[in-house]
């Protein structure tokens, strides 16, 4: 955040940039403190699960759920793919992706609940984990196309190159930045595997 204000400062410090009409907008200064600081507070959700009696457990539920939703789109979307829902914001996104997504999320989810039914001695509520399944599923495709909305809007492809072809860790982590607060949410109000 600090240096976001030094940049602004020395922005605005620059004649020729005042003339070329390249100053920053007081108000990106905000939207950009916010969002550095609503990320990571979103995935500390994650540092919550995980902190939880058998957090093990726990911090793979959205792990699981965004992963998995986030392939199954993409898999279904380029195998059948064909209707466009939002094509100014994601033009690659399809109905059959989401609905692709929302299958392989629950199934996932249900997957899971499985395994650690069969390998741990906790009561495991399986009507629970499809609903978790759901609604993880969901929010995990609001969040990857809200981050698309964010980066159209910056008129920007990827959020950053560390990844090549992937582009930056936002972009692998923008679904779970909305599913892993929801996941530890669910757990507190509808516990699926009890201890």
């Amino acid at each position: 955040m600090c240096f976001l204000v030094i940049d602004a400062f020395l922005t605005y410090k620059s004649k020729k940039a005042a003339e070329k009409g390249t100053q920053l907008k007081f108000r990106k200064i905000p939207i950009a403190l916010a969002g550095g600081m609503l990320i990571p507070l979103m995935l500390s959700a994650l540092i919550n699960l995980k902190c939880m009696p058998y957090g093990h457990l726990f911090v793979l539920l959205p792990i699981v759920s965004a992963f998995l939703t986030d392939s199954g789109a993409y898999f279904i979307g380029v195998a059948f793919g064909k209707t466009k829902p939002f094509p100014t914001i994601s033009p690659n996104k399809t109905v059959e992706g989401y609905i692709g997504g929302l299958i392989f999320g629950t199934l996932g989810m249900v997957i899971y609940g499985a395994i650690l039914a069969t390998a741990t001695s906790l009561p495991v509520i399986l009507p629970a984990l499809i609903l978790y399944g759901i609604i993880g599923a969901v929010v995990t495709e609001c969040g990857d196309l809200a981050f698309s909305l964010i980066k159209r809007k910056c008129g920007i492809k990827d959020f950053g190159r560390l990844i090549p072809g992937h582009g930056g860790a936002l972009d692998r982590f923008d679904s779970m930045s909305f599913c892993a607060p929801t996941m530890y949410l669910l757990t507190i109000i509808l516990p699926a595997i009890i201890f």
